[in-house]
């Protein structure tokens, strides 16, 4: 029986006493009794579930798809040093899913474009328990570490930016995270069209990430041009195709002061919600040059030529692999 069916029985009961203050005290001891009941059920029912999964990390995930691959990268980066079992808190995408401009969705896509990966995602029941109970943040992988040496359970909503859990894990990066074997045959007409000239040309991808970076600093137009005309030095005839979440910029800004002998095309057939099919283009392109944020610093992870070239804003060399040839 539940606890409000017990009020409701508790009451009917109390009806029968015909002594109102010794009716009340009775009512209030009964009441009390099934509330003392209750908490002591619900805290060993905690303890039994955390010792069901004792040694468990769960990973706050939030953000757009490049996030969204850090985690899971993290969470095998703990499972192999640490030996935990790691499950994800994908909560973020339910309650709140947008970027920090409160324009653009942020979907959970992880799953969507690997569907038999192995990421196990937290129940609500998991996350309240270990949030209230385990909660931790913080950013620097050394904090992260010494957390995971002293804790067994844990919830971490932190995002550590560092070299090494990348190098540690460089297999899942080779083998499970495979967009080629799980996005080419989702691709349609107007994306392989690209993708098939992006494949044979000294192709080089340009992401101009505007939108919520507008709040934290975004890079001048001249680093965009300057940039270009660095590629142009070492490249023979080169095909700039340039990704951005704000075409109507690129166009004003960056593409008229481009010399007219520069091979260039506007990719804009990708809306927000197939975002993973831009990354996609850009990992196939031969070289990167990239903003800040994420996304194309990780086509330039996957990218598999051999000779590749990224060219990216100075303040990216404190957050991310300094050479990525190395996974």
């Amino acid at each position: 029986m539940n606890y409000y069916n017990y009020e409701i029985l508790i009451n009917k009961i109390a009806w029968f006493i015909p002594f109102k203050h010794l009716r009340k005290f009775l009512k209030t001891f009964l009441i009390d009794a099934v509330k003392n009941f209750y908490r002591t059920e619900y805290l060993i029912n905690v303890n039994n579930k955390i010792k069901q999964n004792d040694n468990l990390v769960i990973l706050w995930v939030g953000g757009g798809l490049c996030g969204q691959i850090r985690k899971y990268i993290l969470g095998k980066y703990i499972e192999k040093k640490y030996n935990k079992k790691v499950k994800y808190d994908i909560n973020w995408y339910k309650y709140n899913g947008l970027d920090d401009i409160k324009k653009l969705n942020r979907n959970f896509d992880l799953l969507k474009i690997f569907p038999d990966l192995d990421f196990e995602i937290a129940n609500d029941y998991e996350i309240n328990i270990y949030k209230s109970c385990f909660h931790f943040s913080s950013n620097p992988l050394y904090q992260f570490n010494d957390l995971l040496l002293e804790y067994k359970n844990m919830y971490l909503d932190g995002t550590p930016y560092d070299k090494n859990c990348f190098y540690e894990i460089k297999e899942i990066i080779k083998n499970k995270l495979d967009f080629e074997t799980y996005l080419y045959d989702k691709l349609d007409d107007k994306n392989k069209y690209i993708l098939n000239e992006i494949r044979n040309c000294n192709s080089v991808s340009i992401h101009v990430r505007r939108g919520d970076f507008k709040l934290y600093g975004i890079v001048e137009d001249n680093y965009y041009i300057n940039s270009i005309n660095e590629i142009i030095k070492n490249i023979k005839e080169p095909k700039f195709f340039i990704f951005s979440d704000d075409i109507n910029y690129v166009k004003n800004n960056i593409i008229k002061k481009l010399s007219s002998t520069v091979l260039f095309s506007i990719v804009d057939i990708n809306d927000n919600d197939k975002g993973y099919f831009d990354l996609f283009l850009m990992m196939n392109c031969k070289h990167q040059i990239v903003s800040n944020g994420s996304f194309g610093y990780f086509a330039y992870c996957f990218n598999k030529n051999k000779d590749k070239i990224l060219i990216t804003p100075e303040n990216m060399r404190e957050y991310y692999i300094e050479n990525i040839d190395k996974i």
